[in-house]
């Protein structure tokens, strides 16, 4: 696998040397697709056709705690550093052009649709109402600024961006958790697993705490402290990966605990659980499920990386990013249809932005990060 990008530097569209900790994963491109089509039939079909679809956010966050560990411990391992403003340069080029470019477009929608009702009734409303364009101008800069999270804990969402929440939670902890691991850098494999863990534990208790009879059940979901113990999974997963060499990943225990993981997120998205037991425990059962799969979907060989793998969910893996940007909007603007129209208006609009964006907005952006960056310099060293 040394002749392929690593796993880390695919995520960031950025090359890097061979030969690190991981090769390109194909099947990791397919749980990323998986994870979207969850959330994209959530929106569509609403609570009568996948009400746990949701689940697909709480993959997301688990991968991406992996893959973000995952480049940043193989950049310490081949450059005995951390560079913060290198890792903020490809994060940015990644993510902001394509965020961009969906606002800018929301945007002069906003400025001609704001009174149709149609335009403000997203799939969290039975209704739809009139857009408050200086409200939702201010929502607009905290999606940017990746705010959107506490947008909606504080008084909810004058526009209808509510999907952006997610974004904001993943950003913000890509601000803390490089400068934990440089921390951490100087310390051996076993300290930075148990500090993770520990951390790790401590957010998965924080539900307890915020519940107060339901009444913190959003301040739970949308919370970056109470999301932490996910993308810390993928942490640990990171850990695991690197710790283990690929030995536990190849065995038959990987790929059986990974069955059960799929099995997990399956059943919830079709059968999710009360409002209680959402709030205080789908999280922290949806990133261990999430982490087995994530193991037994690593090694090239058995049924899980096969499945994973193949063409259509590879294919929306690597849009997935644009997918989940443009689906909340279309999923709003059809509401009002019937099922069968929405669904199939929806997501044909969902699919063409999305290719739109890969293509015109994220590769481009991608390719000019490949040219300006160059090889890391020492800005923060470990040792």
């Amino acid at each position: 696998m040394t002749a392929t990008p690593t796993l880390a530097a695919r995520e960031n569209g950025i090359p890097e040397s061979n030969g690190g900790l991981l090769g390109y994963v194909p099947a990791l491109d397919g749980l990323r697709g998986l994870a979207v089509v969850l959330v994209l039939l959530f929106h569509f079909v609403g609570h009568q056709g996948l009400p746990g679809g949701w689940v697909g956010v709480d993959v997301f966050f688990v991968l991406s705690g992996f893959l973000i560990t995952t480049l940043l411990v193989q950049e310490h391992q081949e450059k005995g550093r951390i560079s913060l403003s290198q890792f903020a340069s490809r994060r940015a080029a990644r993510l902001f052009p394509a965020l961009a470019f969906m606002l800018a477009i929301w945007c002069i929608l906003l400025v001609i649709f704001h009174d149709y009702e149609w335009f403000g009734e997203t799939p969290a409303r039975d209704a739809g109402r009139p857009v408050d364009p200086q409200a939702a101008l201010s929502n607009v800069w905290h999606a940017l600024a990746y705010a959107a999270n506490w947008d909606v804990i504080h008084g909810g969402m004058a526009a209808p961006l509510e999907h952006l929440w997610s974004l904001a939670v993943e950003e913000q902890f890509y601000l803390v958790w490089p400068v934990v691991l440089l921390a951490l850098s100087r310390r051996s494999p076993r300290v930075c697993v148990v500090v993770t863990l520990l951390l790790a534990l401590a957010s998965a208790a924080l539900p307890l705490l915020y519940w107060d009879g339901g009444r913190g059940a959003e301040r739970i979901y949308f919370g970056t402290d109470t999301r932490a113990v996910e993308l810390l999974a993928g942490a640990l997963t990171g850990w695991a990966a690197r710790s283990s060499r690929g030995r536990f990943c190849r065995s038959f225990a990987a790929a059986a605990v990974g069955w059960f993981g799929l099995i997990v997120i399956l059943a919830i998205a079709v059968d999710p659980p009360s409002q209680r037991c959402k709030s205080l425990w789908s999280a922290s059962i949806l990133a261990i499920a999430a982490t087995a799969l994530i193991l037994a979907l690593l090694p090239e060989k058995g049924l899980l990386p096969l499945i994973f793998s193949h063409p259509a969910l590879r294919w929306t893996g690597r849009r997935s990013y644009a997918l989940y940007l443009w689906h909340y909007l279309w999923a709003t603007w059809t509401h009002p249809m019937t099922r069968t129209l929405a669904l199939t208006l929806g997501v044909t609009g969902t699919v063409l932005c999305g290719e739109l964006s890969w293509r015109l907005v994220e590769q481009p952006a991608l390719a000019a990060a490949k040219r300006r960056l160059r090889p890391m310099k020492a800005e923060v060293r470990s040792s």
